[in-house]
């Protein structure tokens, strides 16, 4: 009876003690699986482009490192698991949202250099107008306008949010090389050259 007894004791016991000892184990590669998730979700933008998903993912894992460090493992473990899932979210969010902003930026682009090519021809058909300071003038817009066009298409691969930031300040020159053209276009004589002056 006392042999049986021990039969069915012992590796009760054995049990008991492996699992004791697993749950009072570091979740080392819960650890690990959330930080290259979180690694990930920061390299596809999850930060600029998922601000809610990556502060979440933040959040979960700053919470399970705490955990870490009060040894709660079996709590930092379930952080830990979480923030992975978060940070997967966030990095398909993040994914999407660069996808997004490219898109919007690639039409912006599109629509920019659209209205600087009519612009362009305005400019050769008033070409004859122009004052010497106004053909300066527009030289000088020109290859602005130029140089902001080829930066932002050459930072759109990498960073949407720069090139939209590149592309910022050409809607205004536009605006107003429209107005100067269209009112040179449309004057009477004595108020070209009263323009030609200015």
């Amino acid at each position: 009876m006392k042999t049986s007894r021990l039969r069915t004791i012992a590796p009760l016991t054995l049990a008991a003690s492996l699992l004791t000892a697993a749950c009072a184990s570091p979740p080392e590669a819960e650890k690990k699986a959330a930080d290259e998730a979180v690694s990930a979700a920061t390299a596809a933008g999850a930060e600029k482009y998922a601000p809610s998903e990556f502060a979440a993912m933040t959040a979960a894992a700053k919470k399970a490192e705490a955990e870490m460090s009060s040894k709660a493992y079996k709590e930092a473990k379930a952080s830990y698991e979480s923030a992975k899932d978060l940070a997967e979210k966030a990095a398909k969010a993040g994914e999407a949202g660069k996808a997004a902003a490219r898109a919007e930026v690639e039409k912006q682009l599109a629509e920019v250099e659209a209205r600087w090519k009519d612009l362009q021809a305005k400019a050769e058909a008033a070409a004859k107008k122009l004052t010497a300071d106004q053909r300066a003038a527009w030289d000088v817009n020109n290859k602005s306008v130029a140089d902001a066009l080829d930066a932002a298409k050459s930072s759109l691969a990498t960073d949407a949010a720069a090139a939209k930031a590149k592309l910022a300040e050409v809607p205004a020159l536009i605006d107003k090389w429209e107005a100067d053209l269209t009112a040179l276009a449309t004057a009477k004589p004595e108020e070209k050259k009263a323009a030609a002056k200015k």
